[in-house]
């Protein structure tokens, strides 16, 4: 006989089994420490070198927030 208890024991093993391959999945963030990388970000965001590496000194290295930052000058 099932009880309530039982599908939530599955739903949590689920939930948790659903987060932890959707972390993988999240995006990736901008490396500063392989050449090919940074040559990647600043076509992606056609900024030079220089420009885009003070942006990831000043926010981070989350590409959402690089962008805002590099659209602020």
């Amino acid at each position: 006989m099932a009880t309530v208890i039982d599908p939530i024991a599955t739903g949590r093993g689920y939930l948790r089994a659903t987060l932890h391959t959707a972390r993988h999945n999240t995006p990736f963030n901008i490396s500063t420490r392989e050449p090919s990388a940074i040559a990647y970000w600043c076509r992606h965001f056609d900024v030079p070198p220089e420009r885009l590496l003070a942006a990831v000194k000043r926010v981070g290295s989350n590409p959402d927030i690089v962008r805002l930052e590099l659209r602020a000058f």
